[in-house]
């Protein structure tokens, strides 16, 4: 592995290039990420489950319980509307991430990722499952 003498940036600050090697033979050779970084990605991850979830659901015939996104789907439909309200939601999460410090950010990712778990993630997979696997 080699490493450029050029610095690279990361998370708004610059880094010299022997703290990028380290960082990234580190990260390489099997070293824990940082919780930080996990947590932007597993909200990013929810964000998806619930846009695709929200799509099936929807197309199977239960009712959005967002009146916001009930309305959005009558004007631009269910695919326009999701994809619009998923990507600001992850624009907003990658603002979170790069602009907040490490100590605010890990508390209000959890508290989202808290949150989309127990009002997405497990209404919507309980629901699939009912719906998918009918009770006879």
């Amino acid at each position: 592995m080699g490493c450029s003498v050029v610095t690279a940036r990361s998370r708004g600050e610059w880094v010299g290039a022997s703290d990028w090697c380290r960082a990234s033979a580190l990260t390489q050779a099997g070293a824990p990420r940082s919780l930080f970084y996990d947590l932007f990605l597993l909200n990013i991850v929810l964000q998806l489950f619930d846009g695709v979830a929200t799509y099936a659901g929807v197309q199977m015939g239960v009712r959005e319980a967002n009146q916001l996104l009930c309305n959005c789907f009558a004007m631009w439909g269910v695919g326009r509307s999701l994809i619009l309200f998923k990507a600001f939601a992850c624009s907003v999460l990658v603002l979170l991430y790069r602009k907040t410090g490490e100590e605010i950010g890990l508390l209000a990712l959890t508290l989202l990722a808290v949150v989309y778990s127990v009002c997405s993630l497990l209404p919507w997979w309980a629901k699939l499952i009912s719906l998918a696997l009918p009770l006879r």
